[in-house]
């Protein structure tokens, strides 16, 4: 979504043609390829524990470090793929993402259009808050040793990086819109009145 970002502000007349299926498709592939395999080293390395006390996982869904939790066995192996895994992941992203976005603070310095600035920064502002909130929690979830684990803790995070960060999405782009903001005013005003 950056580089999408950084095509569409720095080069808006030829956006259709730089981002064609033959760059699209290649980044689309390369990201299912890099999720797909990612999660089939932390299965297969999960299928490699025992588990001897509870079945019971304290969380709102089943991942790897709740599971890592109850197991009975040595897990050190499994930390260490999680913490090389998600750290090479979130390292690779969040320099792809500071890169974009170099470049697009280059072209919005260049921008001759006070209303062109601000139109840039309100979109680019949304996308980056939404990028940091997400990767914030990924970043707390997974980078942390299992010994600081709390599971009420990892339960809150993971809810709000797997639903609060979705629904708000949605939100924070739409307020960008006119109109949406004037139904907003308008709303807030007769609740107030």
């Amino acid at each position: 979504m950056a580089y999408d970002r950084y095509v569409a502000i720095y080069n808006p007349l030829l956006y259709s043609v730089s981002m064609s299926p033959r760059v699209y498709v290649p980044l689309i592939i390369a990201s299912y390829v890099g999720g797909v395999l990612n999660a089939a080293i932390h299965t297969a390395a999960t299928f490699s524990l025992s588990f001897c006390a509870s079945n019971e996982i304290r969380h709102v869904f089943c991942d790897t470090p709740p599971l890592l939790a109850l197991s009975c066995s040595d897990t050190h192996i499994n930390q260490l793929l999680r913490f090389y895994f998600v750290g090479f992941i979130e390292i690779f992203t969040i320099l792809i993402v500071l890169i974009s976005y170099g470049f697009i603070l280059s072209a919005i310095l260049r921008m001759r259009s006070a209303e062109g600035r601000r139109k840039v920064f309100s979109t680019c502002g949304s996308h980056l808050t939404g990028v940091s909130i997400f990767h914030g929690t990924i970043l707390f979830s997974y980078m942390r040793p299992s010994s600081s684990h709390a599971s009420e803790h990892d339960m809150i995070v993971s809810i709000f990086f797997s639903i609060v960060i979705p629904m708000l999405n949605p939100i924070i782009y739409s307020l960008r819109n006119k109109d949406v903001k004037e139904a907003i005013k308008k709303l807030l005003r007769e609740i107030t009145s």
